[in-house]
């Protein structure tokens, strides 16, 4: 709701990219490194004519489309924007099926993400309440109680690095990747730290489909 509400808002000032690739591995043209690529370039064509707001989702995922890791698409957007001189332009906000828990939320916000929308694990918690898995509270409270966890857990993660505000902790790279490929890692994530090798698109692509 929340997410809709946005793009309502935004208007003619937003523009929404969808984040997904060709499981068909015979099509190169469509597949994750160039799908990525893609999302890039989309995203500073949309600047580049006015869009102040980029709006990263993976909702049309089915048998034909996979959905890139978030975390892969934001990165993406915003190194390539801050490497063209317009990232302090627009926002980037998620719709994202693979954030679930406060270390998702804290890789997404340390990688450029402005605001993100768990939608699947809100529509799993709103399925539990249904098969009544919660008692004395309502479906708002449930809901409500999920983004309290999680606002704590970001405000414990920040505090230990001496960060006090969001905004400070949005884009600084504040950890490490492991596991994957140092190529990648300088393609989406440059500058961050990566001792330990590993995926690259291929595989990455292989291991999702």
């Amino acid at each position: 709701v929340e997410y809709e509400a946005l793009k309502k808002k935004f208007k003619s000032k937003s523009k929404e990219i969808h984040c997904t690739f060709d499981t068909d591995q015979e099509s190169e043209s469509l597949s994750l490194e160039n799908s990525i690529k893609k999302i890039q370039s989309d995203a500073e064509d949309a600047i580049r004519s006015g869009v102040e707001h980029i709006l990263l989702t993976d909702r049309k995922i089915n048998q034909k489309k996979a959905p890139i890791p978030m975390v892969l698409a934001v990165g993406a957007v915003h190194t390539h924007l801050v490497r063209q001189g317009l990232r302090g332009f627009a926002s980037i906000n998620v719709q994202s099926s693979d954030t679930l828990d406060v270390h998702s939320f804290a890789v997404l916000i340390g990688v450029g993400a402005t605001t993100i929308n768990p939608y699947l694990l809100e529509k799993t918690i709103l399925n539990r309440y249904k098969k009544n898995n919660f008692s004395n509270i309502n479906s708002s409270d449930a809901l409500k109680y999920y983004k309290s966890s999680i606002n704590k857990g970001l405000l414990k993660i920040m505090s230990k690095m001496g960060i006090c505000v969001l905004s400070s902790y949005r884009s600084g790279y504040n950890f490490e990747v492991v596991g994957l490929n140092r190529t990648l890692v300088a393609d989406l994530f440059p500058g961050m730290t990566s001792r330990i090798s590993g995926l690259g698109y291929l595989e990455i692509e292989k291991k999702i489909i």
